[in-house]
């Protein structure tokens, strides 16, 4: 057993996350619609893209709620915030290609399983 990077810490939630079938998109008038979004190649692409994208443990904190004290006993939750800006790409209702930024909060188990955001 050893403890993750942040590298590899990232790269679980910035997979989860661009593996989704589906992203919620905020629209203009504020509602959250579900699209289907166009992944990107992996991770090292999205990154040398978007260098300043992800956070653990960000100093602004997080919009995630505390850990409940069972979570953090028990491994469920690692207690560490994980945030990714996330530019979901995809296609709207006129074919035309849409990129829009979305901010996922997130943490690990303390196994590295997902904490599920979705």
């Amino acid at each position: 057993m050893r403890y993750l990077s942040d590298e590899e810490k990232l790269r679980l939630v910035f997979n989860d996350i661009n593996n989704a079938e589906k992203l919620g998109v905020p629209t203009k008038d504020g509602k959250m619609v579900d699209r289907e979004h166009i992944p990107y190649k992996s991770f090292d692409e999205y990154i040398k893209e978007n260098p300043d994208c992800c956070k653990i443990k960000p100093p602004g904190g997080s919009d995630l709620a505390p850990p409940r004290f069972s979570d953090r006993i028990f491994g469920y939750h690692s207690g560490e915030p994980i945030v990714i800006n996330f530019k979901v790409r995809y296609i709207d209702d006129n074919d035309k290609q849409i990129i829009q930024k979305i901010r996922i909060d997130n943490s690990l188990q303390n196994c590295g399983k997902i904490f599920s955001w979705h």
